[in-house]
């Protein structure tokens, strides 16, 4: 693993973050371009970023491996929404709040950060299990998890219209297919999808500059939630998954993922 490489990653990534505060606090940025910019990353960025990911040409796991990481990570999810119950009484959370903190606990930046650092951890070739990661990811946060911050829980079928959700299923079946697309193809989806990340990042910055510092920094139940997702969730999946998985790359792929933070969607 480069740490090296993950540093400056997300030195970057909190420069653009930065820039997207400097922007709100100076009048080139307000919520209204957040939600513009909201729409074009859901609807055009993320899922070309997504595509990308599939369209490289190159097949490290074989169908088999790929669908059963897929029911992997089906069965990681569920135990999130399982575990999302208790960790909402452990933060004395109720109502509609309840939902958000659950929704956070759930949902981690497995797109907008993952691929980035996955990338700059791993290597590029990683990114496809990113992909599967956020085919999940976006199948139960705009269903379930949209539903938790309306404060009802249940799926609704439309999520499979989003295009986040179309682009992940496309992605799987290019790569079940076995299909070796153009090279210009991967570089123009790609070069269009790494806007991804930076607009991402000064959604998020722009957010800020709207909030006062104590409601940035003065709640205690985010630090306990950071605790609980960031460090003793991993953690328990570290002995879980080292016993389940027996290829160490994909092994350190879904820890590198199961360490993001909270879903930038929650902003979103």
């Amino acid at each position: 693993m480069d740490i090296l490489a993950l540093c400056r990653k997300m030195v970057i990534l909190f420069f653009c973050m930065a820039t997207g505060f400097a922007a709100a606090k100076g009048g080139a940025m307000d919520l209204q371009s957040n939600k513009k910019l909201s729409a074009l990353v859901v609807n055009i960025a993320n899922p070309m970023q997504i595509l990308a990911s599939a369209l490289t040409g190159e097949h490290l796991l074989s169908n088999g491996e790929t669908l059963r990481l897929a029911g992997l990570i089906v069965l990681i999810y569920l135990g999130l929404i399982a575990l999302s119950f208790p960790a909402a009484k452990v933060l004395r959370v109720k109502g509609s709040e309840a939902g958000l903190y659950r929704f956070m606990f759930i949902f981690s930046n497995t797109g907008f950060l993952g691929y980035p650092i996955v990338e700059s951890l791993l290597g590029y070739q990683a990114t496809f299990y990113v992909t599967l990661f956020v085919l999940f990811f976006q199948l139960f946060c705009w269903s379930y998890g949209a539903s938790l911050i309306r404060g009802e829980a249940r799926f609704r079928w439309q999520v499979l219209r989003q295009p986040c959700v179309a682009a992940s299923l496309a992605a799987l079946a290019i790569y079940l297919s076995g299909w070796q697309p153009p090279a210009l193809l991967h570089q123009a989806v790609k070069y269009v999808g790494d806007i991804t990340s930076p607009i991402v990042m000064l959604i998020v910055g722009c957010s800020l500059a709207q909030m006062r510092f104590g409601q940035i920094f003065g709640s205690w139940r985010i630090y306990a939630l950071m605790i609980l997702k960031m460090v003793l969730m991993p953690l328990a999946a570290f002995f879980v998954l080292r016993h389940v998985l027996t290829n160490d790359f994909t092994f350190h792929v879904l820890m590198v993922i199961l360490c993001m933070p909270v879903a930038t969607n929650t902003t979103i």
